[in-house]
């Protein structure tokens, strides 16, 4: 084809069919464009076919100040950028092309970013580094051909220093995970990591990134910690990374990073080494009440908290999972019957259903691991009962005695208030619920006064002989006179009412005493 092609343009004269004939040559694949054209196609690394439209298409390639195609801006030397403007392949000339640089890696030359397209559609403008520092971006170029409808095309390129660049300084530049902290040896898993890695970056004057540049490593820290590499070498970019893996004990750490052969060093921001395996002796479990009215009633619900910490007393990493488990009622945690720490501590539900225990007692326990050994801890609580049974008693709080019968005065012979003490229970013999009010109602010629009135958690062991809580009732006849004739009786009723309004009412008889009459 090619044969036939230039023996039929041997005998053309007109200067338009010499032009036919040099398409139909590109359109066979036939010619070369020189180092500075751009061929037509695109020529040159990074060069990329644009928008095609009714109006033209454009190309852009890249080339270093020698003519060859190239990708790389270094140190101080730049790129030219050509871009080739078309219509069905003829060049068009006087086109405005718009160049733009992504990010602020790179700046053009001239700073308008701006060029008209030669005789050959052909228009350039040069690219250099910003002295920003090192990476990767692109340039695009713009055009208007028909003065309306704008094509485009773009090329990537990187930004470094050249190849014989000196270091001027080092930078350190990140640190993964981004919060600095890792955990102790043996203490890693979801969400916890034993390793940090630590990036730093060598620069040359022009702030690009220095490559193969050997660097030293070194540690500032009070308890042992491990570098993976005392040294290594920049990349491309001019970084170089180091990894720090933590020790057994909790400590702080940071690297110096040190240009080989030179003075120039950085150091790197302080990594935190926190956290260990949880231990028992740092294992706690607590509820927000221990008097629950879940005894004849469903869904009441109490807030389970668990508390973890390593032996150096430091609150155990985010993503510890603690398991509960219990003999009445249920568990609602994240999940099942489950929770996962933060900061140390986690929490679920306890809510009240079936089963539940015949004495009124609940049991929940909380379980861990440490990876070596399973962790435990539990805790008791009363499923409290709403109905109230009051005893009249004598002696201290875990260490009563009951007086039997109905709870009887007598203001016969003094008009002075009696205080009496009374415990508490509720049908299995427990406290009732934490929140339930004492008080005096209904009363006949009296008043009465409890101490305390609310019924609270008071500490008391699920073995004492009487679990009940213990108060202190006042109780002032009304209209009583020493020496008088006994004409007046008193009465008062003992409330209980709990939180979920469950009232009891206990009677109180003042019998007869003198009245002011």
């Amino acid at each position: 084809m090619f044969t036939s092609l230039r023996h039929y343009a041997a005998k053309l004269v007109n200067a338009g069919a010499l032009l036919l004939i040099t398409a139909l040559f590109a359109a066979c694949g036939g010619g070369g464009g020189s180092p500075g054209t751009t061929g037509g196609v695109g020529s040159g690394t990074g060069g990329t076919t644009g928008t095609n439209s009714a109006v033209g298409a454009i190309k852009i390639a890249l080339f270093d100040s020698d003519g060859n195609a190239s990708n790389a801006v270094t140190g101080s030397n730049s790129l030219v950028v050509k871009a080739t403007v078309t219509n069905n392949g003829t060049p068009l000339k006087d086109v405005l092309v718009t160049f733009e640089v992504e990010g602020g890696l790179a700046v053009l030359s001239p700073v308008s970013g701006t060029a008209l397209t030669d005789a050959n559609g052909i228009a350039q403008v040069s690219v250099k580094s910003a002295g920003a520092g090192s990476g990767a971006t692109q340039v695009a170029a713009k055009a208007k051909p028909n003065g309306t409808t704008e094509i485009v095309a773009s090329a990537a390129f990187s930004i470094g220093a050249a190849p014989t660049a000196t270091p001027t300084a080092i930078n350190f530049v990140a640190a993964v995970p981004t919060d600095k902290s890792i955990v102790i040896k043996g203490a890693g898993g979801s969400g916890r990591t034993e390793v940090a890695l630590l990036s730093f970056g060598v620069v040359d004057s022009n702030n690009s990134g220095v490559p193969n540049v050997t660097v030293n490593f070194s540690t500032q820290s009070t308890n042992p910690v491990t570098l993976v590499s005392s040294s290594g070498k920049t990349d491309a970019n001019g970084t170089v990374s180091v990894a720090v893996n933590s020790g057994t004990l909790p400590t702080t750490v940071r690297v110096i990073a040190t240009v080989q052969g030179t003075s120039i060093s950085a150091i790197s921001d302080t990594v935190t080494v926190t956290t260990g395996q949880p231990t028992q002796a740092a294992f706690s479990l607590s509820l927000q009440k221990y008097y629950v009215e879940g005894w004849q009633f469903d869904n009441t619900q109490i807030t389970v908290t668990a508390l973890l910490a390593d032996a150096f007393g430091g609150a155990v990493a985010d993503g510890t999972q603690v398991v509960f488990t219990t003999d009445t009622g249920a568990i609602v945690g994240n999940g099942g019957a489950k929770c996962i720490t933060t900061q140390g501590g986690c929490t679920v539900t306890w809510r009240s259903q079936n089963p539940r225990n015949a004495n009124g007692v609940g049991t929940i326990v909380a379980t861990a691991t440490n990876g070596g050994a399973n962790l435990s801890t539990s805790q008791n609580f009363f499923v409290s009962g709403s109905d109230a049974v009051v005893h009249r008693v004598t002696g201290d709080f875990g260490n009563t005695t009951r007086i039997p019968g109905p709870i009887v005065l007598n203001f016969a012979s003094s008009c002075d208030p009696q205080t009496i003490r009374v415990e508490i229970v509720d049908i299995n013999g427990n406290p009732l619920p934490e929140g339930t009010v004492v008080s005096g109602v209904n009363g006949t010629n009296a008043s009465l006064l409890a101490t305390p009135s609310t019924i609270a958690n008071s500490g008391l062991l699920l073995n004492a002989a009487n679990r009940g809580t213990v108060h202190d009732l006042t109780i002032t006849p009304g209209g009583c006179k020493a020496g008088g004739v006994a004409t007046k009786s008193g009465a008062i009723y003992i409330s209980t009412k709990t939180p979920l309004g469950k009232e009891t009412l206990t009677p109180v008889s003042l019998g007869t005493f003198p009245s002011e009459s």
